[in-house]
Formats: structure tokens, sequence, C-alpha cells
């Protein structure tokens, strides 16, 4: 989840932040780029599951049994490490360090074993994503500066524990000093001032996320601390480094333009952008369409979104999420609307969601759910996955 005063104080509606100028409209004809279905390199491919299917936890929402990833080579390593942060000058006012969203499974038939490169905001719901992706490479990205220490906190007690009863045991009162340790160690080679800085951090959360992540491993299902598999599977990816946690701006010139330039790079196409409500307290502006459209897409590229019941004829998830309506939009479908945002349309996510509804490209799969210009038919060769697809061949542009 994101907050106006957050988004709003980082730049995100206005821009505060120092890299939010505007660049180069989109133009309308231009089609976003793609990646070569050769595939990334053999060492940054990571492996299916042992019958080279999805696993048997396909059809119960869970994502598939990962396998542990390669380590990166030397110039693939400095590839993600160019990858810059951007230094929002404004404080956010409240921080979002714990997710309310809680149906993710949702989402799982449409990601699951994609593989690519993942680009995400907010904190740890991008764990049960980029596990059930099946992520060769992620990019966890937010304008406040407090998401991302938290994110070191984690990656660190992570590394410390091996399974997620023993990342859980750390945040009880009696682990403190085995936390405060793990910690250290996993900061050792930052700065002073910000290992004191995420330490405190540490102290100042430990119990409320206790209490949070405790409900993340049993009330969300398939999340990265209910699903064993999937828990070893981001802590190998933290391993491999293989998970770049960035302070950074959408509607930045920096961090999502050196993202783009690095999976490019890698020969990774996006296949999972997740906003969250992003869009909330966004416009969609000529430098937040450039940097959407940047990015290296495939046929089966997904955006996830949610989509507060507050707004008319989004239904929530109803039990279990009383408050998002979770949707899935095909990723180059999403570029192809934002380099056309002439005469009113796809001005921010609500015009784009207008004309999507006006032209029938919005399908409602189940409540909570709904899909844009996906084609859900055809299977991915990892099993009988959901491919998102902009369905831009099976009918004329009305829009």
């Amino acid at each position: 989840m994101r907050g106006l005063l957050t988004l709003v104080a980082g730049g995100w509606l206005v821009n505060a932040g120092c890299d939010a100028s505007a660049g180069p409209r989109a133009r309308a004809a231009e089609q976003p780029p793609r990646v070569a279905s050769a595939g990334p390199p053999a060492s940054l491919r990571v492996a299916a599951t042992p019958d080279g299917g999805a696993s048997a936890d396909t059809d119960r929402g869970q994502p598939p049994a990962p396998t542990g990833p390669a380590p990166l080579s030397p110039e693939q390593r400095a590839t993600l490490e160019r990858v810059r942060a951007e230094r929002i000058f404004v404080t956010p006012p409240l921080h979002f360090t714990a997710s309310n969203e809680y149906r993710h499974a949702l989402w799982f038939p449409f990601v699951q074993g994609l593989g690519g490169a993942y680009v995400g905001v907010a904190s740890d719901q991008n764990y049960t994503l980029l596990a059930a992706a099946r992520s060769e490479v992620a990019f966890i990205v937010d304008i406040d500066r407090k998401v991302v220490d938290l994110h070191q906190i984690y990656a660190a007690l992570i590394a410390a524990a091996p399974e997620p009863a023993g990342f859980l045991a750390l945040f009880e009162p009696g682990a403190g000093e085995a936390a405060r340790q793990a910690i250290a160690a996993g900061l050792a080679h930052q700065p002073r001032d910000q290992q004191g800085r995420v330490q405190a951090l540490f102290a100042g959360e430990r119990a409320a996320l206790a209490v949070y992540l405790q409900r993340v491993r049993d009330q969300q299902i398939g999340s990265w601390l209910a699903d064993p598999a999937a828990y070893t599977y981001v802590r190998e990816m933290f391993a491999a480094g293989r998970i770049r946690v960035l302070q950074g701006n959408l509607t930045g010139k920096t961090t999502m333009a050196d993202i783009a330039a690095a999976t490019r790079a890698l020969a990774l196409p996006v296949t999972v952008l997740y906003l969250s409500n992003a869009e909330d307290y966004l416009f969609y502006t000529d430098r937040f369409a450039a940097n959407v459209a940047a990015l290296p897409s495939s046929p089966r590229s997904a955006l996830l979104r949610t989509i507060h019941d507050r707004f008319p004829t989004w239904e929530s998830a109803g039990e279990g999420d009383p408050r998002w309506h979770y949707q899935v939009q095909a990723l180059p479908d999403f570029q192809r609307r934002l380099g056309d945002r002439s005469h009113g349309r796809n001005q921010d996510r609500a015009s784009m969601l207008t004309t999507a509804v006006a032209v029938g490209a919005v399908e409602r799969k189940s409540r909570g759910l709904s899909t844009i210009a996906l084609n859900t038919t055809e299977p991915a060769g990892e099993g009988d996955l959901l491919i998102a697809r902009a369905d831009e061949a099976a009918a004329p542009r009305r829009d």
C-alpha cells in the first residue's frame, strides 16, 4: 500500500524529488521495446521445477517450488550495481513499512514461472511475488528511505535464518541481541551513520513488525513466509546478489532509466511490474510514460496493481481482504496506452481504466480480480500458466 502523504512528500504527485523533471513525450506510434526471444544468458536463468513444469502447488494457489539461482558473474553484478538510487529531498511524514494487501495469491496464475526481471514498489510483498514469478533479478524501488532501510533489515535477518520460523524468531523480544548482531553483519560495509539509522529503525519497529510478519505467515496464502520454498528462493536471491533495493521515484529521471538500461544489458525482459496502488497519487507525466516505455517487455509481461474499493465498480476481493481490487494488465498494453495520452486519454489511471472498460478490454475474472488485454488460453511451456499478452493482433485499435 502506498499513502497519499508519503507520495506527495516524495514527489510523485508534485515534483518535489530532485530528479522529477519531465522528459520527451512518448509517441503513440512508437512500439515498446522488446527483448529477443532467445532469452537471457544461461548464467542468469533460474531452473524450473525438476519436472520442467509448474509445481503441484499451482492448483492450490501456491508459487512453484523454486530452485537456487546461481551467483552472478562479475560483469552481471557490475551491471546491476550501475543502477543508481535517487535522492528524495522531502522526508515523508508517514511510513508504510507493512502491506495491507492480503490476497496476492490471486495474481499467482498470471506470474508463475515468468522469470525475467521484476520491478516493484513498497515492502515485503515483493518477496512473495518475485518468488512466485521465479524472477532472475529484482529491483525494489521506493521513495521512502525508511522502507529501503527496512529491506536492509530483512536481507540481513534472512541471511541469518535458513527458514521462516528462525526469521520470525529474530523479532521476538528475547532475540534482540542476536538480531542486532545479524543486522550489523549484514551492514558491515555500510557507513556507520547508516548502520546506526537501520539499527534504530529495527529497535523502534520490531514489535509491530513481529505482529505483521506473523500475520503474513498465518493468513496470506502462498506468501514468502507461509511457503518455505518461497522463503528459500528469496534468501538465495539475496545471497546471489540478484535483488537490488533502491530509493527512487517512478517519475524520476535516474533509477527507472537505469533499471531499463540494466535489464536490456542483461537481455532480460521486465516480466512483472508491481505498482501496488501508487497510481492513486501520480499522473501519467511525460517522464513516467518514458520510464515505463523504456522497460524491455515481452508479450507475457504483466503489470500488477491494486485499486481501492472506494472507487466505483472496483469491488474488493471480499473475504480475507475487504479493501483491495487486484488487477493484471498486459505490460505491453500499458506501454502502448501511455504512448497515446492525447485528448484527455490515459492521463492517469482513472482515465486509462475508463477507456479500457469502454472498448471491452477489461475482463472480470472473479470477485476482486480483473484483467486488461490478456490472452489467458495459451500454455507458457512451464505448465498451464495464464499468460499476460497485449491483445493488439486480435482487435483493431479503437481508443
